[in-house]
């Protein structure tokens, strides 16, 4: 089967003469072009039209002579470019003897697919179709698999450090997984209700178009539990940030609290001797009484509440008896 990368009239006219099979692969292609190359391989104007104006759901649409099937494939990003992976939408135009595909995407996921249906043993529109199918829904398996290591990445620094744009990352993520899921399980339903529609073009084989979308079928069931564990493991994720934050909040209040703590009874006793009584400003003077009742008593309390503390477990590690430690015999 001849791959066209690129629209010329004369050439499609005549390979159409000719009755050979050809791919006419086009990459963001004008009105005027699609609508040109609709009218010569007698695709219906509403089919012409759904590939004018993208963002079409997933969709199987027959009409007389031929089908409009609108798939999605995903662009995987790449190690440290810092983009998300997205759906690529790809228009499908199945006639008897010819497919055009219609997309705007640059990423050409198809490219394995002109290539085996260059080869002589891809012979049939129908053939070729499911190479199409099958490396679009391929195509999720990577993107998926490095949104995961990409959330495994971010859980370690999480842990490490949990910083506000580690937050963002993943909710850039769970939106880009969001955006996924919605083309992801309409395809797969598309396929399970519509698989008779190709088996009514010239051509396609009752059989052969059942085996071949039930195939593609599966493959996205299993696309579908794979987006479904990526997912439980990004919400684990930001569960993990929250309880990292929370825990984080808890060790500085827990500083904090102890501080205030240490303040407080050490406050009290300077503001009992800083009310200037008549009987301390006569019976308490002279170094000795400074060292003992202002400095002593300041550097006991301090160690009492010090040596309760770390008993408690509040500081240090918890003595044994203590509500925080292990208890004895």
């Amino acid at each position: 089967m001849q791959v066209l990368e690129t629209f010329d009239r004369e050439q499609v006219e005549r390979l159409l003469a000719r009755g050979e099979r050809f791919w006419l692969a086009l990459l963001a292609p004008d009105e005027a072009t699609v609508r040109e190359a609709g009218e010569l391989l007698g695709l219906h104007p509403l089919a012409v039209r759904n590939s004018v104006e993208f963002g079409q759901r997933p969709k199987i649409d027959d009409y007389p002579g031929s089908a409009l099937l609108v798939f999605f494939g995903a662009r995987a990003a790449e190690d440290g470019d810092g983009l998300l992976p997205a759906p690529v939408e790809v228009h499908f135009h199945v006639t008897a003897r010819a497919i055009m595909t219609v997309r705007r995407h640059e990423a050409d996921l198809l490219a394995p697919a002109y290539r085996r249906a260059a080869l002589e043993d891809v012979t049939t529109a129908e053939e070729a179709l499911y190479r199409a199918l099958d490396i679009l829904v391929a195509s999720f398996s990577p993107a998926l698999q490095a949104v995961d290591d990409e959330v495994d990445d971010l859980e370690e620094q999480v842990l490490d450090d949990p910083r506000p744009e580690i937050r963002r990352r993943l909710l850039d993520l769970k939106h880009a997984l969001a955006r996924m899921r919605q083309v992801i399980e309409p395809q797969r339903d598309v396929l399970a209700g519509h698989r008779d529609l190709l088996d009514r073009l010239p051509e396609f084989h009752a059989h052969g178009a059942h085996d071949t979308l039930r195939d593609v079928y599966d493959r996205l069931a299993l696309v579908a539990q794979q987006l479904d564990s990526v997912r439980e493991s990004l919400s684990n994720a930001l569960d993990l940030y929250v309880s990292s934050v929370s825990n984080r909040l808890n060790e500085i209040m827990k500083v904090l609290t102890i501080v205030a703590t240490f303040f407080l009874p050490l406050t009290f006793i300077t503001g009992f001797f800083g009310q200037n009584f008549p009987w301390m400003i006569k019976e308490i003077s002279g170094a000795a009484a400074f060292l003992l009742l202002g400095v002593g008593l300041s550097l006991v309390v301090v160690a009492g509440l010090a040596t309760w503390m770390v008993r408690a477990g509040y500081l240090g590690r918890p003595g044994r008896g203590t509500p925080g430690g292990e208890r004895g015999p």
